[in-house]
Order: C-alpha cells, then sequence, then structure tokens
C-alpha cells in the first residue's frame, strides 16, 4: 500500500496523464498541490473512498452539537469544490450537525442524502462497523465515489478499517487532512475485502491548518 503525503507550494507539479485519483488529487484547493504519483488502479474494478474530519466548528459556548463556524462553511464549500466532477454517490456521516454540515454542498450538488450513522458514547467499534458496512454496500451498488465525514477519534479507526494502514491521530485544530482510498469492489454479499490491496493517498485541503499546533499534539 503507497501512501503520499502532500505539501504547501504555489505552483503545479507538470501534468502527466493522471489516475482517476489524481484527477481529484491535482486539484488545487487553497495552496495545496498534491506532489509525486499515485499507484495505478483499475477504475472498473475500485471503489474511491474519501474520508475527512468535519470542518471547523462554531463556539464551544454555543452547545454540545455544533455547527460550523464561517471557517467551516469556506471549507465545506471547498470540499464540494473538490469533489465536484468524481461522482460522489454515496455520503455517509455521523448524526451530528458538524458533520452534516460539512457534507451538505457536496449533498447539494450531487442531490445524494447522507446517510447520518449515529455513534453513541462508547461505543466507537459499532460505529467503525456501520460505516465500514456501508461503504461495502455502496461499493456492491456501484453507486459511484463514497465521501464519509467523520471526527477526529473516528477518521484515524475508518481509515484504518478499510486500508489496514495506521495514520497519525489528529489533533483538535486540524481540519485539513484529506485521505482517498481506491478500494477493490466486494463482489458479493458476505464477502470480505482485501485491504492489502486498497491504495491510499493523504493530502490536505482548504485552508491550512493553524501553526505551530497544540504542545500535547503530536
Amino acid at each position: 500500500m503507497q501512501v503520499l503525503e502532500s505539501f504547501h507550494r504555489s505552483t503545479p507539479p507538470r501534468r502527466r496523464r493522471p489516475h482517476p485519483l489524481q484527477s481529484l488529487a491535482g486539484l488545487a484547493l487553497g495552496c495545496v498541490w498534491v506532489v509525486g504519483a499515485f499507484a495505478q488502479a483499475e477504475p472498473t474494478s475500485a471503489t474511491m473512498v474519501i474520508v475527512v474530519r468535519h470542518a471547523e466548528k462554531a463556539d464551544a459556548t454555543s452547545g454540545v452539537d455544533l455547527g460550523l463556524s464561517a471557517a467551516g462553511k469556506r471549507r465545506a464549500e471547498a470540499l464540494a469544490v473538490a469533489l465536484a466532477h468524481v461522482g460522489v454517490g454515496t455520503v455517509i456521516t455521523s448524526q451530528m450537525k458538524r458533520t452534516l454540515a460539512t457534507a451538505t454542498p457536496i449533498a447539494q450538488r450531487t442531490g445524494v442524502k447522507p446517510l447520518a450513522l449515529h455513534i453513541q458514547r462508547g461505543e466507537l467499534a459499532a460505529h467503525i462497523a456501520d460505516v465500514r458496512a456501508a461503504v461495502e454496500a455502496a461499493s456492491r451498488a456501484q453507486k459511484g465515489a463514497v465521501l464519509v465525514v467523520g471526527h477526529s477519534n473516528t477518521v484515524p479507526l475508518i481509515v484504518r478499517e478499510l486500508s489496514g494502514k495506521d495514520i497519525a491521530d489528529i489533533c483538535d485544530s486540524q481540519f485539513s487532512n484529506f485521505y482517498m482510498l481506491s478500494i477493490p469492489r466486494v463482489p458479493s454479499t458476505g464477502a470480505k475485502q482485501d485491504a492489502s490491496a486498497v491504495q491510499l493517498i493523504h493530502v490536505r485541503y482548504g485552508d491550512a491548518d493553524p501553526l505551530p499546533v497544540a504542545p500535547d499534539c503530536k
């Protein structure tokens, strides 16, 4: 499995004939560009899955189930721009306002109603299993690309569940992580995806996260 990291630059890399995921990765979102090549995958036999954390949330004094701040709304729009030509056919969120609000712009563009999977305190494993089941169902149905909007504590678990790959923890101040996975389609109900065949690319989108991060955030 190949993991590709991105960095900020003002000009794009030299254009090459792109893989479908490279086409998405090559979009300029703010000043972020993807560097390097992504391993080849057969588009007709794989499902593209995009996993992101919800965008910046509103001031914590406004309640527990927070919506998005102005910065968060800008990021949600940036996400919709990035996914405008990807063919998103399934949108998966939690029941929290901030994940639903992050998915709203792309859902409105595509006409896809988000599937809100409830997450309960202390029941992360069950939620991750629900997300995987929903992704696999969308893959079997060949509904196009799948967008999953999660939380700082669920995104690494979702990526690992779908790809078998550990990624870095997401700090509270980080919202720009954007994970793309090319997952071989599950041919039939009951079959399991082969995590070793999943390809993963990590880029960043929208406004850059603030630096430095909190001292306790690695």
